[in-house]
């Protein structure tokens, strides 16, 4: 069982991961990488543009995707796999893994929508290309304690329960 040590430690990673440096996608995967290993130096560095819902688009949350990533490199089909069974059942299984994911963001936030997130926690959503936004969202607490680091830290403990409850971290 992933006990409450392990869970604070991926939370706590996470958070200040986020705090530091930012970059939502690449802070869960650096939580679950330093916590749980199994992320490649290749996934960290793809998540790159992923922060800020996609290129700062706001659509899909960065703590999602990079937590979808997270639980991917766990089970997902490699290349070699790419159109074998094994690798279309893996394909098919961590999808529906991944569904887990979602529905805990929607659950606690209503969407897994950067821009929905965003407006709940600050009651209104930025568009961070911008950089007159991009600061308006720092100076609102972007990067405090109520703010997007929760959002990673509580992303980064889901992944590690969602592994545990697959069975995948012994994998």
């Amino acid at each position: 069982m992933l006990n409450e040590e392990l869970k604070q430690k991926l939370y706590d990673t996470g958070f200040s991961y986020e705090e530091s440096y930012g970059g939502c996608s690449q802070c869960v995967l650096g939580s679950i990488k330093t916590n749980l290993g199994n992320i490649g130096d290749d996934t960290f560095k793809a998540a790159t543009a992923l922060a800020g819902g996609i290129a700062a688009s706001g659509n899909t949350c960065g703590a999602c995707t990079g937590g979808l990533l997270a639980l991917s490199s766990f089970l997902g089909r490699d290349f070699e796999n790419f159109g074998t069974p094994e690798g279309l059942a893996n394909k098919d299984k961590v999808t529906m893994i991944g569904r887990k994911l979602l529905e805990r963001f929607e659950k606690e936030y209503g969407s897994f929508a950067c821009s929905d997130i965003q407006k709940k926690l600050y009651g209104k959503s930025y568009k961070m290309y911008i950089p007159e936004e991009k600061a308006q969202f720092l100076a609102n607490g972007g990067h405090g304690p109520n703010g997007c680091t929760q959002v990673v830290a509580k992303a980064a403990v889901w992944v590690g329960e969602i592994l545990e409850e697959e069975g995948l971290l012994d994998k």
